[in-house]
């Protein structure tokens, strides 16, 4: 039997690369909804495979794959033209197949609305009292998630973690979660004070976590949050 971690893995990864369709999609996207867990793995894999959009080279088609696409389809010349200089200008070419779909698309679904993902916006900057050394906070609207990256060179001791504390105005610090000094972190954002003017810190705790739900250890960094 496949451990519920690994299962949420794989789901999460064919549904990022797009592989996970029909109604399995749709199961999936109603469980993503409902779920932080699920949020916070789907946004590693997006976060791990981004870097791959920058590695195709663009390589011009040639004129016979425009012609049968146009055949097979049943598009006139002029909008597959329209549709070519579109996508090269866009895109360069990345497959038939892609291009396909995406007339397969204009023809199958002329009515339908596809709402773009919002992107991750920078919304804090945590920084330290007695160094230079910073963390950038970002937050995805689509999945609720925060995503954290350290600075370069931070170090701690191996019986000690780093915790993630939300402080809304004139409340107490709520947990939301141990961090990676060394690598991107990510951490769900769903019902936490995530608001203008509240405060995100980071403090040094035993490892594991604070074991009395405040922070017990030193406050590292700290920012307010800006939306």
């Amino acid at each position: 039997m496949i451990p519920r971690s690994e299962h949420l893995d794989h789901l999460a990864g064919e549904y990022v690369i797009g592989t996970l369709r029909g109604s399995a999609r749709t199961r999936f996207e109603q469980w993503l909804a409902q779920d932080p867990e699920l949020q916070i793995r789907v946004l590693r894999w997006q976060n791990g495979l981004a870097p791959l959009d920058e590695l195709y080279r663009p390589i011009q088609p040639p004129a016979h794959v425009w012609q049968n696409i146009s055949k097979r389809l049943d598009i006139e010349s002029d909008n597959v033209t329209s549709i070519q200089s579109h996508w090269l200008k866009r895109h360069g070419w990345i497959g038939v197949t892609a291009l396909a779909a995406a007339c397969l698309l204009l023809v199958l679904l002329p009515r339908t609305l596809v709402k773009p993902s919002t992107p991750p916006a920078e919304v804090a900057v945590l920084a330290a009292q007695d160094n230079g050394m910073r963390w950038l906070v970002s937050l995805n609207p689509n999945s609720h998630a925060l995503t954290l990256m350290p600075p370069r060179g931070l170090n701690i001791p191996s019986n000690r973690s780093l915790e993630l504390w939300a402080i809304p105005q004139g409340g107490k610090p709520i947990s939301m979660g141990i961090i990676s000094n060394s690598a991107l972190s990510a951490v769900s954002a769903l019902g936490k004070p995530i608001i203008n003017g509240s405060l995100l810190a980071i403090s040094l705790e035993p490892r594991g976590g604070s074991p009395t739900g405040q922070p017990t250890g030193k406050v590292l960094f700290s920012g307010s949050i800006q939306l």
